[in-house]
């Protein structure tokens, strides 16, 4: 029987954030905090794992729990001072600035299961301190903007949160809250994850209060047990002021971040959206129903309805998808289209679409809110691909076949007069792998993620530089996996003698696309091996 899959609902823990702190991080982090003065706070104790180490190193040490049962628990393990209730309805005015030391452990919770009137307390507070929270502001931001505002001038922050603070877009008014509000910033990441169980990874956000543009560091440690001999010293490279880009770049080393930053502005390359803008993939809302092989869709005898798919980025091969890329690929090739049928006239849509509702395809929230639930809309076949998802390095695909993909990849509509082949090929080099690093976002499973509006940031050199002969060796060398050589050929004739970039200039973002790509894909597999 045919069975059309859907996602797991998320578990309560997921959506209240109940996740807790391992000792040795509950440890160092207090320890580090501690020593600001005996005034501490912490605002979401949850079951004291952060609370009982800062109190014993200060009678002054007090929490603030939103679930009662939870509090009374934190009281009895810890013996501090602990307040029930929403932190941001008991974070009052009078209450900024008045701490020596903040540490804790904020809830991880999406803005749609965040629960009022929790949420809009927290909202209000950003506002009050002159943030714009919007509909993607996860329950941890606040608590971090908190968490600084009340502190006094030289407190300490000390704090365990999603990496997401170094790279989501959301993050980025946070980023320059945090630059403006800080003389130094020091994020300490882990090679392997640290919290049992979980994929989401996350840093230490470890912060002095005081007025910026705050010194920023990241250290990374192999895991939890390292932070014993871990000493935090005098950051290395000061941010600029408002500064909102992704932290990402602080990974390197400090001559690295500047040069990074140089390239970002230099006039000899063009933001991506100059030449094509970016967007998701058809969103079909069951992939398993609309997205079939061939020889399924001529059983179920929809054939006439489909059209040719890229629904995974391993069918792209080269820089070029042809009609015989198209035919090569094995799988799910082909996307249910009914777009103008019509059911009493077409059995075979007929049928398959009863099938769907015995399984209730239609009542998932994509397909229940469409007049016809298995009409897919914004149905179009690409000028070019890009890949969402990069395991290595970046990818401009040109689409000389007339398929459209899902949205494991992105769809690209080139600007009038530009080649997709060309703007391929010039994508293709050190400076543009280097800036897909920086703009976009990689999790614990060490993939580099792009959004498009992330995608349309990249940094690229006009396509018009590129030799027509170009394309075709480039294609020919990315099919072979032969993506140094490529790389060389892009970045000598485009980069160096089209743009007249110095060899030095391109051997440093080279450099830089490297030490990023292996940090996350070696994290990965120390990760993997666990």
């Amino acid at each position: 029987m045919t069975v059309f899959d859907t996602k797991a609902a998320p578990t309560d823990d997921k959506l209240r954030g109940g996740y807790y702190t391992p000792t040795p991080i509950a440890e160092f982090v207090a320890d580090w905090v501690a020593q600001a003065g005996s005034r501490l706070l912490e605002p979401s104790c949850g079951d004291g794992s952060i609370l009982e180490p800062l109190a014993r190193r200060s009678k002054g040490a007090r929490g603030v729990e939103l679930f009662p049962e939870e509090a009374a628990f934190a009281a009895a393990r810890t013996g501090a001072n602990i307040e029930v209730g929403d932190f941001f309805n008991w974070f009052t005015e009078s209450k900024h600035g008045k701490f020596d030391g903040v540490a804790g452990n904020p809830p991880y919770i999406r803005f749609g299961s965040w629960t009022e009137p929790t949420r809009t307390d927290a909202l209000d507070f950003m506002r009050s301190v002159g943030m714009r929270p919007n509909k993607l502001t996860n329950a941890w931001v606040p608590f971090v903007v908190a968490s600084v505002t009340a502190s006094r001038e030289g407190g300490r922050i000390g704090l365990v949160i999603p990496a997401e603070l170094m790279q989501v877009g959301y993050a980025a008014e946070l980023r320059q809250f945090l630059v403006d509000n800080c003389t130094d910033v020091n994020v300490v990441t882990f090679r392997r994850l640290v919290f049992p169980g979980i994929l989401q990874e996350v840093v230490l956000l470890l912060a002095v209060r005081g007025a910026g543009p705050a010194r920023i560091q990241v250290i990374e440690v192999d895991d939890a047990a390292s932070l014993a001999a871990l000493k935090i010293g005098t950051a290395p490279v000061r941010a600029p002021l408002h500064e909102r880009e992704k932290w990402t770049k602080y990974l390197l080393e400090p001559s690295q971040v500047e040069s990074v930053r140089s390239l970002r502005s230099d006039s000899r390359l063009n933001a991506m959206e100059q030449f094509a803008s970016v967007d998701v993939g058809v969103v079909t809302g069951r992939n398993s129903f609309f997205v079939m092989s061939p020889e399924d869709a001529k059983e179920r005898r929809v054939s006439n309805l489909t059209i040719p798919l890229v629904a995974r980025s391993a069918q792209l091969s080269g820089i070029v998808y042809t009609d015989d890329d198209h035919q090569q690929a094995a799988g799910r090739t082909a996307l249910l289209d009914a777009r103008g049928a019509t059911l009493s006239r077409h059995r075979g849509l007929r049928e398959y679409v009863a099938l769907g509702e015995e399984q209730d395809v239609h009542t998932g929230y994509k397909c229940s809110i469409r007049k016809q639930w298995w009409v897919v809309p914004s149905i179009w076949e690409a000028d070019a691909f890009m890949f969402r998802q990069i395991h290595t390095h970046p990818r401009v695909i040109a689409n000389k076949t007339s398929a459209t993909c899902t949205d494991t990849v992105h769809r690209m509509r080139l600007v009038d007069g530009i080649s997709a082949p060309h703007l391929a090929t010039a994508s293709f080099n050190s400076i543009t792998f280097a800036m897909s690093e920086i703009v976009g976002r990689s999790y614990g499973g060490g993939i580099l993620e792009l959004e498009p509006s992330e995608a349309e940031e990249l940094r690229v050199p006009d396509p018009t530089l590129v030799p027509d002969d170009l394309v075709d060796k480039v294609d020919e060398l990315v099919r072979a996996k032969r993506i140094e050589d490529a790389l060389d050929l892009v970045d000598q004739i485009v980069l160096i003698d089209g743009l007249a970039f110095t060899p030095e200039e391109v051997a440093s973002a080279r450099a830089a696309w490297v030490t990023l790509r292996d940090r996350r894909n070696g994290r990965a597999k120390r990760n993997s091996a666990r």
